[in-house]
């Protein structure tokens, strides 16, 4: 008698602890509606979240209940946290591939979505007048640190290929008219600074007009890009030291190659279908140094097992001069090119500045590359306490919001 009292008791404690749980469940939704707990990044979904409708009156009251609808679905509470469930998920079991940071575009073009593309593509996400400055800030300190020990320097940044490519975008991605991160912080710079900023984006869409200028499967440009980013690169820096002078464009022949597909087709788990047809090789139409890539692990640690990222070293005997390139995997097809006008060029694989290093080395030029969706999501308040070496106080006048950097802050 005893046994069946507590197992009615536990059946209710069961049941009871059932329907608050699905109580519970029925209004998260709501409560991240209004408390946004849900803090899962958006996935692309190859088109755009259903906005909420206009009611055209009563003889159009269905589709405005339609649209609203659609708008629920597109917007309920813990959506983006379920949808990345269902892509991981999916990937386990099904190895599907769906669900990775890859959108098929039109003609074969595939491009990253990763790093916020959507959010960033529709200018949904945008610089505040607080981030304009602080980037202002950090590239002025750089610079000026720089200046002091008669070093030139140029920030540059390569545009993502959609920026370059949008006709091959799919059809639903609607281009906002308000400007990129990178065109705010070039026309804000332009303002209120004489630092070297070059955003690449228009000189690579003029130059696609000559020959392609991106891969169709990878997310980087192909070789002819990097040499049309090193000849405004050069340009720049022949503004600050007269006498360097980038190669002509017809100083190559430019000849289409066959590679295997990129490294989208990688992240989609298949390269079937996706043949990459728009890779290029240069052929020197006049005898040229072919600057020797090194590394040296006693003067340039390797760290990391990825060897891809590994500090390199050019070396060109027939030129003088030295250059630091911190940058990303865009720079890595400048090898060839800004070789060409130094003795030697350390190319260094992170954003934040080994500041020991440039003493030590002395350097002529140092080049800062940061590709379009990195620069997108960088910090430049944490990449000025990263610039400092362990006895230097962290820049002052660098702030998020309304705080600025504590002076004894640096890591």
């Amino acid at each position: 008698m005893n046994s069946e009292v507590t197992i009615r008791k536990l059946r209710a404690v069961f049941e009871t602890l059932t329907i608050v749980a699905f109580i519970a469940l029925l209004w998260l939704p709501t409560l991240d509606h209004f408390f946004q707990l849900d803090h899962a990044r958006k996935t692309v979904e190859n088109r755009l979240p259903a906005k909420w409708p206009q009611f055209a009156g009563i003889g159009r009251s269905r589709d405005f209940v339609t649209g609203v609808e659609s708008y629920f679905n597109d917007h309920f509470g813990f959506r983006k946290r379920l949808v990345r469930w269902n892509n991981h998920w999916k990937g386990q079991l099904f190895h599907d591939a769906s669900g990775n940071d890859v959108l098929i575009g039109r003609d074969g073009w595939l491009f990253y979505s990763g790093c916020e593309m959507l959010q960033h593509w529709t200018r949904e996400t945008i610089f505040s007048e607080q981030d304009l400055e602080n980037w202002r800030r950090l590239l002025e300190l750089r610079r000026d640190w720089l200046r002091e020990r008669g070093i030139k320097y140029v920030f540059v940044v390569p545009p993502d290929k959609h920026t370059v490519y949008p006709e091959y975008l799919p059809a639903w991605m609607e281009k906002s008219a308000k400007p990129s991160k990178v065109q705010q912080l070039a026309e804000y710079i332009k303002a209120h600074s004489t630092v070297e900023m070059l955003d690449l984006s228009q000189t690579l869409i003029d130059a696609k007009k000559l020959r392609v200028v991106y891969l169709k499967t990878d997310t980087h440009w192909n070789l002819f890009g990097g040499f049309v980013g090193y000849r405004v690169v050069m340009e720049a820096l022949a503004r600050q030291l007269p006498g360097l002078e980038p190669l002509p464009l017809d100083a190559y022949d430019w000849k289409p190659i066959a590679r295997d597909p990129g490294d989208l087709t990688i992240m989609m788990g298949r390269a079937e279908g996706y043949p990459e047809t728009q890779a290029m090789e240069s052929v020197a139409l006049k005898p040229l140094p072919n600057p020797k890539m090194m590394t040296d692990p006693a003067r340039l640690p390797l760290s990391g097992t990825r060897e891809a990222a590994w500090p390199r070293i050019s070396v060109n005997d027939k030129a003088a001069g030295k250059a630091i390139v911190f940058r990303d995997s865009f720079a890595t097809l400048w090898y060839p090119f800004l070789g060409q006008h130094f003795r030697e060029v350390l190319y260094i694989w992170h954003y934040d500045w080994d500041r020991q290093l440039i003493e030590k080395e002395k350097p002529d030029v140092v080049i800062d590359e940061m590709v379009e969706r990195f620069f997108n999501n960088e910090d430049p308040v944490a990449l000025a306490r990263k610039d400092q070496s362990p006895a230097t106080n962290a820049p002052a006048g660098l702030a998020t919001g309304e705080t600025e950097v504590p002076a004894d802050e640096s890591d």
